[in-house]
């Protein structure tokens, strides 16, 4: 009975201790590259289909931060994931996506310049990959360009020759209630006794 009560209180430790992440789970999905700059001469990551990564996982917001149309409150635990196309070469280039993520989708980056982006390139951004900044035409322009959010899924249509397009969705992170944690580990001590008093 000692044991299995060490079990329990290890594994109830154990799930606690286990990070939970919010992360893409279908689209065109890369791991995070070295860089999202415009030029593959420089480093950029380019491709010929909307490509997204995840950044960075259960943050919680010490202040609010602005995305399309909105803010996201301080306190609130979120996660992040880049959107982009981005082409080799001049050629017009049109192209549509669709991704899903295990947390709902918050709100997005898109403005044209990629201000939003850049001002919370530091918090969210992926360890590891190097961020350009703003500039001109590096999100959304309009037109062709735009995107539907619906729950945890986002469609996304992108037209581009040259900069690329980049967009951060920011999503609830997937973070397990302490409730359900508490009722695994009472349910494991419960086995252990009935059967303790079954002999």
């Amino acid at each position: 009975m000692k044991n299995l009560i060490s079990l329990s209180a290890v594994l109830l430790g154990a799930a606690i201790a286990l990070p939970s992440n919010a992360t893409l789970i279908s689209g065109n999905t890369i791991a995070a590259p070295g860089s999202v700059v415009d030029d593959a001469a420089e480093g950029g990551a380019e491709n010929t289909m909307i490509q997204g990564f995840n950044e960075r996982q259960n943050v919680t917001l010490l202040d609010a931060i602005t995305v399309d149309g909105a803010t996201i409150a301080a306190g609130t635990i979120v996660s992040s994931h880049m959107l982009f196309l981005n082409t080799r070469g001049r050629s017009l280039v049109e192209r549509e996506g669709l991704f899903d993520f295990d947390g709902i989708i918050l709100g997005v980056m898109s403005d044209s310049l990629g201000l939003l982006e850049a001002a919370t390139n530091d918090l969210l951004g992926a360890l590891g990959t190097f961020y350009p900044g703003n500039f001109s035409a590096r999100g959304l322009e309009g037109g062709f360009d735009g995107y539907t959010v619906t729950g945890n899924s986002i469609n996304v249509q992108m037209r581009v020759t040259e900069p690329g397009d980049w967009i951060r969705v920011v999503t609830a992170a997937n973070v397990p209630e302490p409730a359900t944690l508490a009722l695994l580990g009472l349910g494991l001590v419960g086995i252990g006794t009935s059967r303790k008093t079954s002999k």
